[in-house]
């Protein structure tokens, strides 16, 4: 590990990139509140075309809550990217498979609505791009709720980097 900086890096992977893991960045960003500053928070896409901004939907759920997405800019998952990472979260199975074919060990990668367990499996993170502006308040909702709840898991694996 001494090649690693000593923040410690969290990667949310979708698809595209332009909703669930930029907005489920910015909820555990907030509910880290100071503890945020010694983590390192990305994310990326299995399908993401570089560049591309949060969607409308995304920004306005956000804006809503005051937060800011108008920074964002999507980001295709690389192997790079998901090795230099402590913790991915996904958001489907088939994003858990994608990183995981990238060399991440399995102990690494974490089904977002399954961490840590037994999680809520019940409230998966589906995909909002496309659909009404009521679900993208759903999935903005479940992943503030979410990141409630893995942000004290989160915060004990940030204190053991330090210690260790």
């Amino acid at each position: 590990m001494s090649s690693r900086s000593s923040a410690f890096r969290i990667l949310f992977v979708c698809t595209g990139n332009t909703c669930r893991s930029p907005m489920a960045a910015t909820a555990l960003r907030a509910e880290l509140g100071p503890d945020a500053d010694g983590v390192e928070l990305r994310s990326a896409g299995t399908a993401a075309v570089p560049g591309q901004p949060a969607s409308e939907g995304s920004q306005r759920v956000v804006q809503a809550d005051g937060f800011d997405l108008s920074q964002h800019r999507s980001r295709p998952l690389t192997p790079e990217l998901a090795r230099a990472a402590d913790l991915v979260f996904v958001m489907s199975p088939a994003h858990r498979a994608a990183v995981e074919s990238m060399g991440v060990p399995r102990e690494q990668v974490h089904l977002l609505s399954e961490w840590p367990e037994p999680g809520e499996p019940e409230l998966p993170v589906f995909d909002p791009f496309g659909a009404s502006f009521e679900a993208y308040e759903e999935c903005w909702r479940r992943l503030r709720r979410h990141a409630r709840r893995i942000a004290s898991p989160v915060r004990a694996a940030i204190r053991e980097r330090r210690v260790s």
